[in-house]
């Protein structure tokens, strides 16, 4: 569908390779309307333009897709048995390739470069590399976790908070060796006692590995003891009674077979195979009359099956095997060991999280005035951005400090509950409408003004954030001509440092373009089809003509619209 390179007649956005991520390539089959499409992607600025329901936004739900989001069967296309997406996305210079398939009966299927993976690592590895806004942006945005990591960005916050979380990280640990030394003094004792009891009941049983076995077989024996008498004193009567038949009868074969290995030489093995007999018939007969009769063990038949009986009951207790008995009594002991000299390593303890407690607060407080520092500033940039985008809202980015009790750490004075993230609780707090009380910006922004604030947030951030792909869906909605040319000057300085991909309406966000993407749909054999082209320079004043003025637009719309490029051009 399209070409490789640059459209004739337009040199190749001057925008360098960033750092980080980009895409190079979409393919695109069986996803509702569209068929089969495939679109290379640059640097700089994207856009894509065309009529409603030509599937602007599905090539948007199919990087969705690519980057681990929701699969639906009901978006397979009509006809087809899966809906398929290849992605190549070069990061950190290596390209990869991420396919996502998502069948009719709904099962899905992700690999990356061949190899079958879950989806969750597909959202893990492919995610983070494209940010998606659009008009339901609100869950990401929405997320108290990712406006603080937005506003440790822009803060530069980074060294503080992981300072915070190492510090954190070593007062877990030390909880944890805390309640292994059993907590405080009653619980230790009980767990000592359960230690020393379980050490002294293994002790006493003596257990030997390969005893079960032995008991076992010396049951087996000692319950059998009057028959194996039995056939012993049979089987000494047996060769004893018929030893002088067995052995003239062999002397006779073994004459036999003499004479016949010295007429035959083939013979001769046989003639010394019977000589040996005589010989085993004397072995048999002595080894027969030394059999003594069998008088068993040391051990009774009951005291055996006592013996067996406590091994098979310590074995349940401890739900293990016999070798396990061992490694549980080996445990015992160290148990017994480590709890008898707890008192003074919990004491050791104690003292160090004393001192940690204090390291933490110091930190955390350090971490909370970076921060409210931080909050001022980006929330004076994304207002002055959004009045530019013609959204004179309120967005505020309050801090509360989160309380604590007696024994947590102290920040700014105060105990405070200090986790990973440090003692704060961050809200993007936003008032649509002048003297309108501000709420959280997911519950209170509708998704056009959502979507303008993501991306007055990515611009203010854009400088401080490594290259990805962002891909804005729509962000113009309800947006005049001036807000437009706002918004896409907007756009355009973010994609100095990330691609940027947009879906839009408005000419003047279009001018800004390096590359410009239409996307249209036709019928076929009586099913519509999506299809993507590149403009030309020549294909753009078309199509911002026509988004100006509609189909068929006059000279004044195709004036308008080289007087959109040209404005473009000079303002980069």
């Amino acid at each position: 569908m399209l070409g490789s390179g640059p459209p004739e007649g337009r040199p190749p956005p001057t925008v360098s390779a960033p750092k980080g991520s980009h895409i190079r390539e979409l393919g695109v089959a069986g996803l509702a309307i569209i068929d089969a499409v495939r679109v290379e992607f640059g640097l700089g600025l994207t856009v894509l333009t065309g009529e409603t329901g030509a599937g602007k936004s599905l090539l948007v739900d199919a990087l969705a897709l690519a980057r681990g989001g929701r699969g639906d069967s009901g978006a397979v296309r009509a006809g087809s048995d899966r809906l398929r997406v290849d992605l190549q996305i070069s990061a950190q210079g290596r390209d990869q390739i991420a396919v996502r398939e998502v069948y009719a009966e709904g099962r899905s299927v992700a690999r990356i470069d061949d190899e079958l993976v879950t989806i969750g690592r597909l959202a893990g590895e492919i995610g983070p590399l494209i940010d998606i806004h659009g008009q339901h942006d609100q869950q990401r945005l929405g997320d108290p976790g990712r406006q603080r990591e937005l506003l440790d960005r822009w803060s530069k916050a980074e060294g503080h908070r992981a300072e915070v979380a190492s510090l954190i990280q070593q007062r877990s640990a030390l909880h944890e060796e805390l309640q292994g030394l059993g907590g405080d003094d009653a619980r230790r004792l009980a767990l000592l006692e359960v230690a020393r009891t379980e050490r002294d009941d293994l002790e006493a049983a003596e257990v030997r590995e390969g005893e079960e076995a032995e008991l076992k077989e010396e049951l087996r024996r000692a319950s059998n003891s009057e028959r194996i008498s039995a056939l012993h004193d049979e089987l000494r009567e047996a060769l004893n009674e018929d030893r002088s038949g067995l052995r003239a009868r062999a002397a006779i074969a073994e004459r036999i077979a003499r004479e016949l290995a010295r007429l035959d030489g083939d013979a001769a093995a046989l003639q010394e195979r019977v000589s040996a007999l005589s010989i085993e018939i004397d072995d048999l007969g002595r080894e027969a009359a030394g059999l003594t009769p069998f008088a068993g063990g040391a051990r009774s038949l009951g005291e055996l099956e006592d013996r067996l009986a406590l091994l098979l009951a310590l074995q349940r207790r401890f739900r293990t095997d016999e070798a396990g008995l061992l490694v549980a009594l080996t445990r015992a002991r160290e148990e017994v060991s480590r709890l008898d000299g707890a008192e003074e390593r919990r004491s050791e303890i104690t003292e160090q999280l004393t001192a940690l407690n204090a390291r933490i607060g110091e930190a955390a407080t350090a971490l909370r005035t970076v921060r409210r520092a931080g909050a001022a500033t980006l929330a004076s940039s994304v207002n002055a951005a959004l009045t530019a985008l013609d959204l004179p809202s309120s967005f505020a980015i309050p801090l509360a400090p989160r309380g604590g009790t007696d024994g947590d750490p102290l920040v700014e004075g105060v105990p405070c509950a200090v986790d990973q993230g440090g003692g704060d609780d961050v809200s993007f707090m936003f008032a649509p409408n002048a003297g309108e009380p501000a709420g959280p910006i997911a519950k209170i922004a509708s998704g056009g003004e959502l979507s303008r604030v993501s991306l007055a947030i990515e611009e203010a951030l854009s400088d401080a954030s490594e290259a990805r792909t962002l891909v804005f869906d729509e962000i113009d909605a309800g947006l005049g001509g001036r807000a437009g040319e706002t918004l896409g000057r907007s756009l355009r300085r973010i994609s100095a440092q990330h691609q940027v991909l947009c879906v839009t309406h408005l000419p003047q966000v279009a001018a800004q373009a390096d590359i410009h993407l239409r996307v249209s749909k036709r019928e076929v054999d009586g099913r519509t089809l999506t299809q993507v082209q590149r403009l030309t320079d020549e294909e753009r004043v078309v199509e911002l003509a026509a988004m100006l003025a509609g189909e068929g637009a006059g000279s004044g719309a195709t004036a308008a619209a080289n007087e959109l490029l040209a404005n473009a051009r000079r303002g980069r």
